[in-house]
């Protein structure tokens, strides 16, 4: 069941056949213009779940790198159960938060590896969305927006994850109007199809970083600055 939300955004005050029309045309135009890239992301639904927690508050640079040294030393994670959580502490250090990433990633395969029998996540494939989802959000580190992407990117679901970049993008085309991201979901996944929902994402991605910056947005620049409330504000 869908979660209950509040229509917070100002396109909720629109006609549904108009409000429909927008999300459609933008979604269109952002894929166009950016393609469907994977940003890095395995195709594995455990590799996918460590390389997203190796990604908070690190460059994308910085958490492939440390996730190609984390598969050299660790042949598969299971291993990682076997040794004292200081080494995976130092194999993660470059990329900051070590201590607390650490306890997530262990804490995650153990409770993984109780569950299924092994460090593996692909038995999630035999679930609903949402049971996946309730398993996924249980785990150790794992936010409704890591749960989603592991959903999005390797189980093929059609759930929008609501990074710091497809909120700021909503919020200024007038999708939403709440404040933080994790408030999100609810309100974007009614406005946006199942069928769009992972191209707008990845493409939310890359347009908030080369344009839709959190300061100095290029807005002219913008290739859907005629749907965005926050450039008609701005003129």
């Amino acid at each position: 069941m869908p979660s209950p939300f509040k229509k917070t955004g100002a396109i909720w005050r629109k006609p549904s056949s108009i409000r429909n029309q927008t999300v459609r045309h933008v979604c269109k135009i952002l894929t166009r213009t950016y393609g469907t890239p994977r940003f890095g992301n395995p195709s594995d639904p455990l590799d996918d779940l460590i390389y997203i927690i190796l990604s908070n508050k690190t460059t994308p640079r910085m958490a492939r790198r440390t996730y190609r040294l984390l598969k050299k030393r660790f042949g598969k994670w299971d291993q990682i159960l076997a040794v004292p959580i200081s080494v995976l502490r130092s194999v993660l250090r470059p990329a900051g938060l070590s201590a607390v990433k650490s306890l997530h990633i262990r804490g995650a395969l153990r409770s993984i590896k109780e569950r299924f029998g092994s460090c593996d996540l692909r038995p999630l494939k035999l679930l609903t969305a949402q049971a996946a989802q309730d398993y996924l959000v249980e785990l150790p580190g794992v936010s409704e927006k890591v749960a989603k992407c592991v959903m999005m990117y390797t189980l093929h679901l059609g759930v929008l994850p609501v990074d710091t970049h497809v909120h700021r993008i909503s919020s200024r085309l007038g999708w939403t109007a709440r404040r933080r991201a994790d408030q999100t979901h609810a309100e974007l996944e009614a406005l946006v199809l199942p069928a769009l929902r992972r191209n707008f994402h990845v493409a939310c991605i890359a347009h908030g970083r080369k344009v839709c910056r959190p300061r100095d947005p290029q807005c002219h620049d913008c290739c859907i600055n005629r749907y965005c409330e926050f450039y008609k504000d701005a003129r």
